[in-house]
């Protein structure tokens, strides 16, 4: 096994610059995702580590080994692909054997390769079946498993949970946690769904427009965002973020003149700066307190146990949303005390730059 380092990373078609000067270093055995809206140059990307696109600047380092301008099959990595590309009349044994067969590999190490992949995908039952004869979760453990019995120093994943149903989806995601906790290899991930990122990355880069907005675990992503971009990209319903102004120390005055307390590190502010405020859904409290703001309820999403509220009140025309257990007291059109804790607010300037106080536990 190998890092992964990306130096500067340029790709350009035509006058459209896709990727604007991107670096990664990957470490050994480290799974990390990259995430973006679709048009960032996320796939763009990982097709430049995989050979399959030339970069127009930078470079790319697999180990100690500068790999910019090798041939794919000479890099040491393996690529599953979104659409599985397995070869229709072949079976599964030999979709998997196939990549080995052109490496003229000893009969004997095919078979063991090909059967070890198998029993850790749990495959062995379809070795002798055509993909026609598989469901799509079958055909992504076949790509996966193709990709196995390569050996690689490095695994890309090109949205490979992407065209399966949502249950499955789930089931697969613990599947790719478990095998990477099984192989170790250093794996690159790339993927739109913001919830494969924060369930399978032991690191996130976020990407848009071709650059890196952040890097970092998903905690530190999701509890330190650091700007509104990556906050309301990561988190399901997104941080609700709304414009104040500050009104003296430690408060901020809301568009129609109601007050919302400040986190402590925004008492330097000086009065009269605008900011925006950003809080997640689950942290907003509906209940009587003696800063609580009363609130309408414009709709209610209701998913089995949790409710999602949306609520109109002193942030504008835009609801606020708010997670939270639901017990079904709750009605549309009633009004409502709701309280924004001050140690859950974010902060951003008018750049939507985030302003960092201490460390949230």
């Amino acid at each position: 096994m190998a890092g992964l380092s990306i130096e500067g990373a340029r790709k350009s078609f035509g006058e459209t610059e896709v990727l604007r000067g991107v670096s990664i270093e990957v470490a050994d055995g480290e799974f990390t995702v990259i995430v973006g809206p679709s048009g960032c140059g996320k796939s763009t990307l990982l097709r430049s580590v995989a050979g399959l696109e030339e970069l127009t600047g930078g470079r790319i380092l697999i180990g100690e080994r500068d790999v910019t301008d090798l041939a794919p099959s000479a890099r040491g990595i393996a690529m599953v692909f979104q659409s599985y590309a397995l070869y229709p009349h072949l079976t599964v044994y030999e979709n998997m054997a196939f990549g080995l067969r052109i490496a003229k590999a000893d009969t004997g190490e095919i078979a063991r390769q090909v059967q070890r992949a198998a029993e850790i995908l749990n495959i062995e039952s379809l070795l002798g079946r055509k993909p026609a004869a598989l469901s799509g979760g079958q055909r992504q453990r076949v790509a996966i498993g193709r990709a196995i019995v390569r050996q690689p120093e490095i695994f890309l994943f090109d949205e490979p949970l992407s065209n399966l149903d949502a249950d499955l989806r789930v089931r697969m995601r613990y599947e790719f946690a478990a095998l990477h906790r099984t192989l170790g290899t250093t794996t690159l991930y790339v993927t739109h769904d913001q919830v494969e990122a924060m369930t399978l990355a032991d690191r996130i880069i976020v990407l848009r427009d071709g650059q890196i907005e952040q890097v970092g675990t998903p905690r530190e992503l999701y509890e330190r965002p650091a700007n509104i971009f990556v906050a309301q990209f990561l988190g399901t319903p997104r941080m609700n973020i709304v414009p104040v102004t500050v009104s003296g120390a430690g408060q901020a005055t809301f568009c129609d003149g109601r007050i919302v307390a400040l986190p402590p590190h925004a008492e330097a502010l000086p009065t009269g700066t605008r900011l925006s405020i950003g809080i997640r859904p689950e942290d907003i409290a509906i209940g009587p307190a003696s800063d609580a703001l009363p609130h309408r309820i414009g709709f209610i999403e209701r998913l089995g146990g949790l409710a999602t509220i949306h609520l109109h009140g002193a942030t504008g025309d835009e609801p606020l949303a708010c997670q939270l257990r639901d017990d079904g007291s709750l009605r549309e059109g009633d009004v409502v005390p709701v309280l924004l804790p001050a140690d859950r607010l974010h902060l951003f300037d008018t750049e939507g730059r985030a302003l960092h106080g201490e460390a949230r536990e």
